[in-house]
């Protein structure tokens, strides 16, 4: 028995490190192309985490091959830097301060609207630029006297994007996907002490699986109903997948016809171990990454484990700080983060 138990767990581990490697390989391999790798992508921290619990168990029995699972994070030790930051502390001075929120529709059809906190928060924390996703604009508004510049782009009804500016915005426009969706990305043109910047508010595709798939799926059953759920529930993964590397795509294209200083922030439904990320981010810093700390997840349902808002900025601008948050009620964090203007 203990042999055959030996053997599992020897299984198990392999599957484990293999698993890991696939993860490593998700940022670069589009999923229209093979789809099935986006998958260890997304549930990357289970698989290191899961890497680190048998390194500890092997050093606990006297094993050796704690080296092996100690090698595969090793050299993924930059994609662990994706997730957790310890940076030491910068010069906080700054020309203008960003934040980006999905208000997961200002709470209305949950706990009731929090517009009004909203509002309160944002007009005590005096940000420079603000990007509300997931806003409905018939259900109050922001106080124009804190942010005079305001821009909806309207996806459908009073559904869609909101930016809110102390600096003039110059000119906007949505960027059209080439299918229906429930998501949208705009960007807006900022002048700054000068200087001008655009700003790509992004919105893309939502995965669909709500918590209550998730305790679905945990709670495994195998009979034909549980199997029937998890096929639904990966098929609408892997079109939503799709759809996300799809608009990836698009919004990459409006990006190289920028002729100003780019800052992409919003919801990207989609980990740092991921092509969406790994598209976005090329050429560019990651705000976390460079003055962040801690365990960075953005997505709070059903408990605190992806990163999935992301504040990304071109060479050109100098991140000085940022910091994840959770001042109002709703299933994302608040990203903000302070830059300089690189003369």
């Amino acid at each position: 028995m203990k042999k055959l138990f030996n053997r599992i767990v020897d299984i198990f581990n392999a599957v484990a490190i293999l698993a890991l490697i696939l993860a490593y390989l998700a940022p670069y391999i589009d999923p229209e192309d093979f789809w099935p790798v986006a998958f260890f992508g997304l549930t990357f921290k289970v698989w290191a985490l899961i890497n680190i619990l048998l390194l500890v168990l092997w050093i606990f029995r006297g094993k050796r091959r704690w080296m092996y699972n100690a090698f595969f994070l090793l050299i993924g030790s930059q994609f662990l830097a994706r997730n957790i930051q310890f940076n030491a502390a910068k010069d906080k001075s700054h020309d203008f301060t960003v934040a980006s929120f999905n208000t997961n529709v200002q709470e209305i059809y949950h706990s009731g609207n929090s517009t009004k906190k909203i509002n309160s928060f944002l007009v005590e924390k005096q940000y420079d630029i603000v990007l509300l996703v997931e806003w409905m604009d018939n259900k109050g508004g922001i106080s124009k006297e804190a942010y005079p510049h305001q821009q909806f782009v309207k996806l459908s009804n009073h559904f869609g994007l909101k930016l809110l500016s102390k600096h003039k915005i110059i000119n906007w426009e949505r960027i059209t996907y080439d299918h229906f969706t429930g998501n949208m990305s705009a960007y807006f043109d900022l002048e700054i002490d000068g200087e001008m910047v655009r700003f790509f508010g992004t919105h893309l595709q939502t995965n669909r699986i709500s918590s209550a798939d998730y305790h679905t799926l945990i709670d495994v059953k195998l009979d034909d109903e549980y199997k029937d759920y998890a096929l639904n529930v990966f098929t609408r993964l892997r079109k939503n997948i799709l759809l996300r590397s799809n608009q990836t795509k698009t919004i990459i294209s409006a990006i190289n016809q920028s002729p100003y200083p780019v800052i992409i922030l919003g919801d990207f439904n989609d980990t740092p171990q991921s092509y969406t990320y790994q598209k976005l981010k090329e050429g560019r810093k990651d705000a976390f990454i460079e003055t962040g700390n801690g365990w960075g997840a953005t997505f709070l349902k059903p408990f605190p484990l992806l990163r999935i808002d992301y504040i990304l900025h071109d060479p050109e601008l100098e991140c000085t700080g940022y910091q994840c948050l959770t001042p109002v009620k709703s299933d994302h964090a608040l990203v903000e983060a302070s830059f300089k203007l690189k003369n």
